[in-house]
């Protein structure tokens, strides 16, 4: 027999799919000219010989551009925030929280704004990514599309999901890096119609940055014939060394962006500061400004100084820092590639690693799949790009190993991925799963039964015997003429009693739940409860509100747990 089909069902998949479309070709089109835009302006002018402006302090010379850029490109940066009344920038764990919440709503002053203040920091010289803010833009983008009143019910979590992918898709040139990076990092669930919207987005996205073809991939590197024995030990040391850069740059930047509000800094005028960095350390190392992909590729394609790498290293790791800690807007992605190519050209420089002279890329390429893994919590996705990047296998297998210890490392000793991080700094344990955010947004406020016995405290103990008695319960609750919680009485403690004053046979401690609680703090507190039914009592006010029982909160947890399996398994 053939399964019945449900109309509806078939065209609100075909309308998801649709949309997906659409979202990773406008996705698509825009990272393009984000990408050619902030590159060419940032190429103009800090890569421009007839921009030329520096003072000699003895002989030292200074390169005065930097210093008259950044600074300025900053206070525009934090007159956008100030005018857009923002208290932070958006990104990416915003991006992650918006697809695991019910309602999935992005705020899109916030993604459209900081969409804009990274093109702003990235064209004026900020030590940042551009992947990161093309990531929350898809999803903002994806957002707007679903709000629109002649779109049909789709879900948010996979839409979001499509924008992301289509970002990732036309930043790198890589869709299957993008599908199993919106899986991997922003949804945490495979479906069907997930890895079907998914692969359409990325897919569309791909195909029209190729046919556009406004930019190139511009990090495409053509791979050279290795045999493994010859990097085993090199791959050893990327490992633990990647997961110690990594960890060091995520503390870092979480540790400076609470600076601001210890030293009484508004949001919107830290980015100043980080601005000023960036101008006084582009004055004498330039290198360490803006994305920095062709010092990256120079880098992976050539030997470079011991010294000039570590200072590579440790100065891209503490500007990048300072501008995303203070709000110098831009992504993590883009840096922590830089530093994982930076620490696997160190490990080939060290001398019981280099035995063959041709594996610089190897392990300049297996470095920044290791650290930039364990950033953004996303090792599959790393492995992929690799081979999407490289087209070869076996650069994909070489890497494996440090992403796979990186990942462990890191996983043990800070946590799956700063964006995790950064939800945890904001009381959403992402890491505990779909349900567990679910079970904290539901309010207990929403379940409340306000069919109850209600008590007069005047009332006799043979009356209220007999109100318990015809309502068929064993618990009611004494309450005052304006409403006020006095007291809860069992049926059981009134039994025989003569004394006349009903308050004093009342329970001494009743558990009492605010309102304002989530279903998981009421869990909690049932799991020493015994009786029928709890008091919704406000804390503030004393009024109360209705009751709530086992049975209630059983089913509550049943539908959130229900409404989870049909967005994972379906």
């Amino acid at each position: 027999m053939f399964k019945k089909i449900n109309i509806k069902a078939l065209t609100d998949s075909l309308a998801l799919l649709f949309i997906a479309a659409v979202v990773g070709t406008i996705v698509s089109f825009v990272a393009q000219l984000f990408i050619i835009s902030a590159k060419n302006i940032y190429d103009f002018i800090f890569n421009n010989p007839d921009i030329q402006i520096s003072i000699d302090i003895g002989s030292l010379s200074l390169n005065l551009v930097p210093l008259l850029i950044c600074v300025p490109s900053s206070i525009l940066v934090s007159l956008l925030m100030y005018s857009l009344r923002l208290p932070r920038w958006f990104g990416p764990a915003d991006t992650i929280y918006a697809a695991h919440h019910r309602a999935g709503i992005l705020d899109l002053k916030g993604g459209f704004g900081s969409t804009l203040a990274s093109f702003i920091s990235i064209s004026g010289g900020a030590s940042v990514g551009i992947y990161g803010p093309l990531v929350h833009f898809g999803a903002t983008v994806s957002s707007f599309i679903r709000r629109q009143k002649y779109i049909p019910k789709i879900p948010h979590d996979i839409i979001i999901g499509s924008g992301v992918a289509a970002a990732i898709s036309a930043g790198f040139g890589a869709p299957l890096a993008g599908i199993i990076f919106a899986h991997e990092t922003v949804l945490r669930h495979f479906s069907m119609k997930a890895v079907a919207a998914l692969a359409i987005s990325s897919m569309a996205a791909n195909y029209s940055a190729t046919k556009i073809g406004i930019v190139s991939p511009p990090l495409l590197l053509s791979a050279i014939p290795f045999d493994m024995s010859d990097i085993l030990i090199s791959l050893g040391i990327i490992g633990p060394l990647a997961a110690f850069v990594a960890i060091a740059f995520m503390k870092l930047v979480l540790f400076l962006g609470t600076i601001p509000a210890r030293i009484n800094l508004k949001s919107w005028q830290a980015p100043i500061i980080a601005g000023l960095a960036c101008g006084v350390c582009g004055m004498t190392f330039s290198q360490v400004l803006g994305l920095g992909t062709e010092v990256l590729i120079s880098i992976i394609t050539s030997h470079q100084s011991l010294y000039y790498l570590f200072a590579l290293l440790i100065g891209k790791l503490v500007l990048t820092s300072i501008c995303i800690g203070f709000g110098f807007f831009g992504g993590m992605f883009s840096p922590a590639l830089f530093l994982g190519g930076v620490l696997g050209a160190i490990v080939f420089q060290l001398p019981f690693t280099s035995f063959n002279t041709d594996l610089l890329s190897v392990l300049a390429v297996s470095g920044m799949a290791a650290v930039s893994s364990s950033v953004i919590g996303a090792p599959i996705t790393a492995i992929i790009l690799v081979l999407e990047l490289t087209g070869s296998y076996e650069y994909a297998i070489a890497a494996t190993f440090p992403i796979v210890v990186c990942s462990f490392i890191t996983s043990r000793i800070f946590g799956n991925s700063v964006f995790d991080k950064q939800l945890i700094g904001r009381g959403v344990e992402i890491t505990k799963g779909r349900e567990q955010i679910r079970l904290n947004e539901a309010q207990i406020v929403n379940y409340i039964d306000s069919k109850y016995t209600k008590l007069k405290p005047s009332i006799s103990i043979d009356n209220a015997i007999k109100i318990l008695l015809k309502q068929r319960t064993t618990e009611g609750y004494i309450i005052s003429e304006d409403n006020k919680f006095i007291g809860k009485i069992s049926l059981m403690n009134l039994i025989d009693k003569k004394d006349s004053n009903l308050i004093n046979y009342s329970e001494t401690k009743p558990l009492k739940i605010d309102p304002n609680s989530n279903l998981i703090i009421v869990i909690k507190k049932l799991s020493k409860f015994v009786g029928e039914s709890i008091p919704i009592v406000d804390k503030k006010t004393n009024q109360m509100l209705g009751i709530i029982s086992e049975n209630d909160v059983l089913q509550a947890y049943l539908d959130i747990s229900e409404e989870i399996n049909q967005i994972e398994k379906h």
